[in-house]
Order: C-alpha cells, then sequence, then structure tokens
C-alpha cells in the first residue's frame, strides 16, 4: 500500500542488510529473465570484464578491497549490476582459467525512500540482497558507518552510484557526488588502522542502453502527442524536420512553464527579469532554479550547492515534516494536533511537487540529441520531457501520460574501467586538510572521466 505522503507518518524505519542466501539465489536465477521480459533488453553485450575478475580474485585470496561505482541512467540498473556480478563475472573468470571461491555479489547502497514509490516489499528484499538504505539529503552517519564496515570487513564487496540518482541518459554521466571517493579513503584508513595490508580499489562500471532503428516511428509518434496535448499543430514528422520539432516543444513548454511560475509565484524570485535567450539550455536552468526557489521558499531553506544538492535538501525537509521523530506515537496525538500536523505534511507534500519537477527538468539538457542524433537519445530526452508532464499532470486520473510509451527492446551494454587504487593516494590525503579534500576532488574527477571513457556512441 502507498504511503500518503499528505498526512503525518511515523518516522522512516532503518532496515540493516541481513543477506538472505536463499533470496538471493532465486533472484539471480530471475535476473535474466527479468531483463529480457520486464525491462525489454533482449541483448547484453560486455566488456572489459577481465578486470573485474581479477579484481574479484584479489579480493577473495584477502590482497584487495574495492567499491564498485556504476553509472545510473535507468531504474533498470541494479538489475544489470546483478547480471554483471551473476554471470558476465564467473563466464569470464571460466575463460581467464581462474577459479573464482564464491560466486560474485555485492552489497550496494540505496536511497532510503525508494519504498514510498515502488512499494514496501522493498523494505525486506533489499536488506536481504544486502543493501543499506542511506537519506541522501542529510549527514546519516549511521549508514555511512555501515557501508565502511561492509567494505572492509564484508564477504563482498560494495557497489554504488556515484550520481546519486538515475539522470536518464545512457551516453552522459552526470556531476558525481564525492561520497564514493570519500568513503574509499575513510575505508583505506580503516585498514591500516587495524594493520591490514590489502589495497583499496574503486572500479568505475558503466552501464548503457541503446535503442534499435526501428523505435524511429514510436518517436515520432510520442513527439505529436506531445504536441496535441499542448495544442500544437502541425504536419506530420519527418527526418529532416524531427530534431527541429523535438527542440521547438522543448521550448514552448519551457515558456509556457516559465511564464506559468512567473504570473503565481514571482514573489518567490529576487528579480522578474528572466534571461532573453534562444538558448535552450539557458532558459532550462533558469527554470530549474525558479521553481527550486519556491519550495525553498516554503521551507525557509537557502538555495546552496548545484540543483541535484539543492533537491536532496528539499526531499529531506520534506521528509522531517511527514515523518515525524519528534512525535513518539502519532496515534496519541489529539485530533487538533493531528490537525495540524497532517497540514504540515501536507503542505511538505506539495512544495516537493515543486521539487519533482524540477528534478526531472534538470536531466533535459538542449545538446544531448543534437550532438549525435540517434534513436537513444531521442527516446531519452523525450522520457525525460515525459516524466516532467506526468509529475505535472499527477492529480489526473484520465491523463495521458499516467502510462509511460514503449519505445521497443533495447540493447544493454556494461563495461568495466582500470581500477583505481585509493591506497596509492592515502599519503598525500593524510598530509593535511586541504590535500584530503583535493584528493577527495581529484579522485571523483578520474571516476568520471573513466566512466565517459567506457560510454559507446550509438552506431545508429
Amino acid at each position: 500500500m502507498a504511503v500518503d505522503l499528505t498526512r503525518v507518518q511515523p518516522p522512516l524505519k532503518v532496515y540493516p542488510p541481513k543477506a538472505n542466501q536463499f533470496i538471493l539465489k532465486i533472484i539471480r536465477l530471475l535476473t535474466p529473465f527479468w531483463l529480457r521480459w520486464q525491462c525489454g533488453i533482449k541483448q547484453i553485450e560486455t566488456r572489459y570484464i577481465d578486470r573485474l575478475v581479477e579484481a574479484t580474485e584479489k579480493f577473495q585470496n584477502g590482497k584487495a578491497r574495492y567499491m564498485l561505482a556504476f553509472r545510473h541512467p535507468t531504474t533498470d540498473d541494479p538489475f544489470a549490476m546483478l547480471y554483471l556480478l551473476a554471470y558476465a563475472v564467473p563466464e569470464q573468470a571460466r575463460e581467464m582459467g581462474i577459479k573464482l571461491t564464491t560466486k560474485p555479489h555485492s552489497g550496494f547502497v540505496y536511497d532510503r525512500g525508494i519504498s514510498l514509490w515502488a512499494g514496501d516489499y522493498i523494505n525486506w528484499l533489499f536488506p536481504a540482497l544486502g543493501g543499506i538504505s542511506i537519506f541522501r539529503g542529510k549527514l546519516d552517519r549511521p549508514a555511512l558507518n555501515l557501508m565502511r564496515q561492509q567494505i572492509t570487513n564484508g564477504d563482498v564487496p560494495l557497489s554504488m552510484a556515484p550520481e546519486g540518482g538515475t539522470n536518464g541518459k545512457s551516453e552522459a554521466v552526470a556531476e558525481l557526488e564525492p561520497g564514493i571517493a570519500q568513503i574509499g579513503f575513510w575505508a583505506t584508513e580503516d585498514l591500516v588502522k587495524a594493520g591490514r595490508t590489502e589495497e583499496m580499489l574503486i572500479i568505475p562500471v558503466g552501464i548503457q542502453y541503446e535503442y534499435a532503428a526501428d523505435a524511429w516511428g514510436k518517436i515520432d509518434q510520442t513527439i505529436a502527442m506531445i504536441e496535441k496535448e499542448c495544442g500544437i499543430s502541425k504536419p506530420a514528422i519527418t527526418e529532416d524536420n524531427r530534431y527541429q520539432r523535438l527542440y521547438d516543444l522543448g521550448g514552448y513548454l519551457v515558456q509556457w512553464v516559465s511564464d506559468y511560475y512567473k504570473a503565481f509565484y514571482g514573489n518567490y524570485f529576487k528579480s522578474d527579469a528572466a534571461p532573453t535567450t534562444d538558448d535552450l539550455a539557458i532558459s532550462l536552468q533558469d527554470l530549474a532554479d525558479r521553481i527550486l526557489s519556491v519550495a525553498e521558499m516554503n521551507f525557509g531553506i537557502k538555495a546552496k550547492g548545484t540543483p541535484v544538492d539543492r533537491c536532496r535538501r528539499l526531499e529531506q525537509a520534506g521528509w522531517d515534516r511527514i515523518f515525524r521523530n519528534d512525535i513518539e506515537n502519532i496515534q496519541n496525538l489529539s485530533e487538533v494536533e493531528r490537525g495540524f500536523a497532517d497540514q504540515l505534511a501536507l503542505e511538505a507534500s506539495y512544495s516537493n511537487w515543486h521539487m519533482r519537477i524540477a528534478e526531472s527538468i534538470i536531466g533535459v539538457t538542449s545538446n544531448y540529441v543534437r550532438q549525435h542524433p540517434s534513436p537513444t537519445r531521442y527516446v531519452e530526452v523525450l522520457k525525460l520531457m515525459w516524466s516532467v508532464l506526468k509529475r505535472i499532470t499527477d492529480r489526473n486520473p484520465e491523463s495521458i501520460f499516467k502510462k509511460d510509451p514503449n519505445f521497443g527492446d533495447r540493447k544493454l551494454i556494461i563495461s568495466v574501467a582500470p581500477p583505481l587504487s585509493v591506497s596509492e593516494r592515502l599519503e598525500e590525503y593524510q598530509s593535511s586538510r586541504m590535500a584530503a579534500k583535493e584528493c577527495t576532488r581529484k579522485l571523483t574527477e578520474e571516476i568520471q572521466n573513466s566512466l565517459k571513457n567506457l560510454i559507446i556512441p550509438s552506431v545508429i
């Protein structure tokens, strides 16, 4: 049953990881079928898996510890990681003549709020698979401690998505959060303090998806469908005008939403003057900033950091008002107390409605398709655009945006980059606070560059 986020709720429970080998075995068996029939992935290509085989052998022989830093373009990525560890790595190990002592697996980090939209089953399934939940919008020390323990003492490595959330684009890496690099250094220090000699590694893993040429028909149909819902009447889409139609549609939506926010939320902005430009990228950035300002004003939060940072803080502010840690038992609230608590939750939910729209807009870029007009990039931009409209119309049960369009089968490509040694950087990291900050920044940048280098441009 979905949680009613418009009413006060008890605090979000934290479910510690408790691996269940039986459940893991069942999930492993189901993964290839799930990828094929639920995710529409009919072909899987793997690259440089030998790098992960060698690291896994070192891990199992007590010579190294490692974390996997994987790309996160879609919500299907965890199943791709399961396939990588349960099928691709053992197969590559057999080809290399390497005998692994156990079938590879990894613990993983996930957002504590996933169960709010995916379902309550997440609360028992993910911990059973070794998942560690974390609150993304605040310093979650208990989760960080669990992660450090897993990295240094766990039977399996730990996987993290340094992009923080899905960015919707297979061929563009979002700005990485520094968390995985920082935790890597902390874990390396833990190993040294314990007198252990294992090398600490971070291994970037690329995940991308590719749509086939037969997606063009559905792409054109979706563009025309959104145009129609926006009241735009145009002739049939052709190969020559397809990109311009997509660009014009994006420009229309940005202008319409921007005018709406200026008309009804103008007092939330420092200035009513939006940049006068035909550059859709600048307009998108300004619109996201304006929408986030509405939610921040409602919560009394100052704008700070990247748009993604702002979204995470707003999300946490909303949860703090909905899932009340300061109320011992919401069942004991008087009618008046509950009325105020429900109203606060309702206002928080509506404030974060703005944040969710901005969150989707942040992923839309104006040049992603123009750089390489493949079916994959068209589909991914249209999906991001669709998610914006879905959130805007989420209270309309008859909206066409309730059901996501199906663009056909996909190909999954999983690639492994050369491991990055954290241990080699530890001495410099420990030399001063400034050096620690710079080492964390540089390692994060290297992870990002490694993930970028794994991307294969679509051939279609």
